[in-house]
């Protein structure tokens, strides 16, 4: 017993390669005693060393000795209660990388006294004063099953979420009550993801979770197929996504959605999305067919309709620079920078000739090839066109098209001109 708990801690011992032949006890003592900090340090390293000189070696004057007896297996925990509160930042999180692999090893069989030991340094090292040891900890124990609740409960609402976030989104130690109180506590976004990633997560905390209505953790929620997300839950996520388009392909994509809830999603994604959306949920033709046309009549009639903002109606700024000819690339590139769509697309009606009708369809269309059609007919380069399908078009990615070498359009003008005979009928 003594033995595993003063040395080896019954760790297996590593090869030593040439060069790594352990001196003599005698000798070991004078290197201990008088040797060089180079000498001290590879001594150190030693797992088969004495027990005793490894304890000795835990007060040495150079860090860099006391950093290779913390990383050191061999190293007896007595030393490592000495090297839980060393002064050297480094020192103690080789320490924690050391313990805290160890420690979630440990089986009811191992000694007590050896268990009660190393999980004393470990607890030592979860309250460091310096957030990366407590981080190491936190890593090294994230999925262990033998350590106290409250230490664990402890590096949970850790201040810091580096320290935090792996102990939440894997402890098998925190109840589901823990998580409830920790969220009404209050919490950042990172550690409400860290949650949200959670397998399994009860209706009750996912409730607490949507209740803080921050996108970037429902985002992570949606994705979480392993929670459970009641009907009148994803209703209020619906809410939240109608204005986030972050969560638009996240709700689409949650599973066994429920026809309540594949009806009000489609009230506020685009056409692109819908189409997604039917064909996961394999819906019957009939309600397929009525949500379509309830999303057309939107994207005609809603999706489109004209913002006023401080600088006044969109289609007058559009139609004051047409008519001053000013209309042209650079300011519906600045538009698109702007995010201003209202502008863009009365733009593109005076500059094509269109009707708002055929704009709004090319645009909603998700094509790539709509949407280069409907600069081309503007008058537009294609660089443009390439704008467009990355900021306002909703174009699918392996539907975008780039510009010839030299700037010019990679279409016919028959095909420019087929696309936009097709949208106007």
């Amino acid at each position: 017993m003594l033995n595993w708990v003063f040395g080896n801690k019954a760790r297996k011992k590593k090869a030593r390669g040439p060069g790594r032949k352990r001196p003599s006890y005698d000798k070991a003592k004078e290197i201990a005693a008088k040797g060089k900090v180079a000498e001290r340090r590879e001594l150190a390293s030693h797992e088969d060393l004495e027990p005793e000189l490894l304890y000795y070696f835990a007060s040495d004057d150079a860090p860099e000795v006391r950093r290779q007896v913390a990383r050191n297996d061999g190293t007896p925990l007595q030393a490592d209660v000495i090297l839980a509160t060393d002064r050297d930042d480094e020192v103690r999180q080789e320490l924690a990388h050391k313990i805290g692999r160890l420690v979630p090893t440990l089986s009811k069989d191992e000694n007590e006294r050896l268990t009660t030991m190393a999980i004393e340094v470990l607890g030592v090292l979860a309250r460091d004063h310096l957030p990366q040891v407590r981080a190491i900890v936190a890593e090294e124990i994230k999925l262990a099953a033998n350590l106290p609740h409250d230490m664990v409960r402890r590096l949970a609402e850790d201040v810091e979420a580096i320290v935090a976030v792996p102990v939440l989104e894997y402890s098998p130690l925190l109840s589901d009550q823990d998580l409830l109180q920790i969220i009404a506590g209050g919490v950042g976004r990172d550690v409400l993801s860290a949650i949200s990633r959670r397998q399994g997560l009860i209706e009750s905390v996912v409730e607490a979770v949507v209740d803080i209505r921050n996108v970037e953790s429902l985002r992570v929620l949606l994705g979480n197929q392993s929670s459970r997300i009641n009907v009148d839950t994803l209703e209020k996520i619906a809410i939240v996504a109608s204005g986030a388009t972050e969560l638009h392909q996240p709700m689409v994509d949650r599973d066994s959605l429920p026809v309540r809830i594949i009806r009000r999603i489609a009230s506020f994604v685009s056409a692109s999305l819908v189409d997604r959306l039917i064909e996961r949920n394999d819906l019957e033709e009939d309600l397929a067919r009525d949500i379509r046309q309830a999303v057309r009549r939107r994207i005609d009639h809603d999706d489109y309709r004209e913002a006023e903002t401080d600088r006044g109606p969109a289609d007058e700024r559009a139609g004051h620079m047409f008519e001053a000819g000013k209309l042209n690339d650079a300011a519906l590139i600045e538009a698109i920078g702007d995010n201003d769509q209202a502008f863009f697309r009365h733009a593109l009606i005076l500059l094509s000739g269109l009707p708002s009708k055929t704009v709004a369809k090319m645009l909603n269309a998700g094509s790539g090839k709509a949407a280069v059609a409907l600069c081309w007919k503007s008058g537009l380069e294609m660089s443009t066109a390439e704008a467009l399908q990355s900021r306002l078009g909703r174009i699918k990615e392996n539907s975008k098209l780039e510009a010839l070498e030299g700037g010019g359009y990679p279409m016919s003008e028959d095909d420019l001109e087929w696309q936009v005979e097709f949208f106007s009928t």
